[in-house]
């Protein structure tokens, strides 16, 4: 979705920075992989890893960055003119699908790479397989979502700050409600559960995503899952449980390290790239903590890697992909940035979800995170639609957070209405 594609665009090169840098001015004569990607420095410490173990490879790797907003033109463009492409694509989930139907994605699971589906987690090929249901991508991690929350301010408003005290506290969205209602009186306005409606909306969502955006008619079907949302994010404003944000702006950022909302519904990468670059303090003290939303714990995000399919360097990508993604060792270099794999051998030894971070104190949230939410998370599907379906209902959610006297009926409308001006020869319904 372009809400992840931009928060990995800003923060992963904050994050990795002291990382290997991407090799600029090596040698010449060396092969180069190159990864058209919006992600700065993602594989800067297990591309360090890899280089390590492997001290026979004979190419270098280069990035170049991509509008997350104009990844998918460019690779149409760069396609159709013959012009200059990526050696690894990367596949958003948000957009993926429209990715995939361009044609230019490997087949893995053919020669030479002979990909075996059965290695991976059970749900994840469904959503890394094209029209035809080849395998074309590697899934980067598990994104488990769950609530993130600030034990200062839970204890000061909701009376304590265990987890599964305040896990029992919110069992249904109405919860929110109204003990988001009691905060917000109980703070004379100045805190909120929520820091926007985006954020509530955001978790509803990815929430819904097993819910197809498309039908078996090739029809946008969503009115199933936009009218509860909007019916409930009606409610939310006028009950005064979240703040004005925009979420994935720079005062929704900036927001991390204030003392503005209680809640923040997160992903297993917003540990590394949202709260810790934000609240340096409230993490060195170890404020944070986390537990499973009302409705269950959900999947938020993902990316998959694969090979353009007219590769020089088919060999060299591959042999980096399987390390990075498919391999023990590669995934303790993953799990360092919060990307969890999706090879079912790491998880083998337990020792491979166990662990913290001193954001979170004493909670092992490692544990939470790979054990009590990812277990629960439902299937995710995957339609030529999803972004489009995404970008208007983001739009919707501003205009009622902007608009207090915008109701929810009125929302669907306009959310129809623009969802069908961007595809006016589909049946949207």
């Amino acid at each position: 979705m372009k809400a992840i594609k931009k928060i990995l665009s800003f923060v992963l090169c904050l994050s990795l920075c002291l990382s290997m840098l991407t090799v600029a001015g090596a040698e010449g004569g060396k092969k180069k992989v190159v990864l058209w990607t919006w992600a700065s420095g993602q594989f800067d410490a297990v591309q360090k890893g890899y280089f390590a173990t492997h001290p026979d490879a004979d190419w270098e790797f280069e990035e170049v960055i991509i509008d997350a907003d104009d990844y998918l033109t460019k690779l149409q463009q760069g396609y159709a003119s013959g012009g200059d492409m990526p050696d690894l694509l990367m596949g958003e989930i948000g957009w993926r699908a429209s990715s995939f139907a361009l044609g230019i994605w490997d087949n893995l699971e053919a020669e030479p790479y002979n990909f075996d589906r059965s290695t991976v987690l059970d749900y994840v090929p469904s959503v890394t397989s094209d029209a035809e249901g080849h395998v074309v991508g590697i899934e980067n991690s598990q994104n488990p979502a769950f609530m993130a929350y600030k034990r200062d301010l839970a204890r000061e408003y909701l009376g304590t700050d265990d987890p599964k005290e305040l896990e029992a506290m919110f069992q249904t969205y109405d919860d929110y409600l109204t003990v988001g209602a009691q905060v917000y009186e109980k703070s004379n306005g100045t805190v909120t559960l929520f820091p926007g409606l985006g954020d509530v909306m955001t978790m509803m969502w990815m929430q819904r995503r097993d819910q197809c955006n498309m039908n078996a008619d090739g029809d946008i079907e969503v009115s199933g899952k936009v009218k509860p949302i909007l019916e409930y994010l009606q409610k939310a404003r006028d009950a005064h449980i979240a703040g004005n944000l925009t979420i994935w702006s720079t005062q929704w950022y900036a927001n991390y390290g204030q003392q503005n909302n209680i809640l923040f519904p997160s992903a297993s990468w917003s540990v590394t790239f949202q709260i810790e670059p934000n609240d340096p303090e409230g993490c060195a003290a170890g404020n944070w903590g986390g537990f499973s939303p009302a409705g269950g714990g959900y999947g938020w995000g993902g990316t998959c890697y694969g090979i353009y399919k007219n590769s020089e360097v088919k060999d060299e990508a591959w042999d980096f992909i399987k390390w990075c993604l498919l391999s023990v060792e590669g995934a303790q270099y993953m799990k360092g940035a919060s990307f969890f794999t999706t090879l079912k051998e790491a998880y083998d030894d337990p020792a491979y979800t166990e662990g913290t971070r001193e954001s979170f104190g004493d909670q092992q949230i490692y544990h939470f995170m790979m054990e009590d939410i990812a277990s629960e998370i439902p299937s995710a599907t995957i339609s030529i639609y999803d972004s489009l379906v995404v970008d208007s209902m983001n739009m919707i959610t501003e205009m009622m957070t902007a608009d207090e006297s915008l109701s929810a009926d009125a929302a669907y409308d306009y959310f129809m209405e623009d969802l069908q001006m961007k595809v006016p020869d589909v049946t949207v319904k």
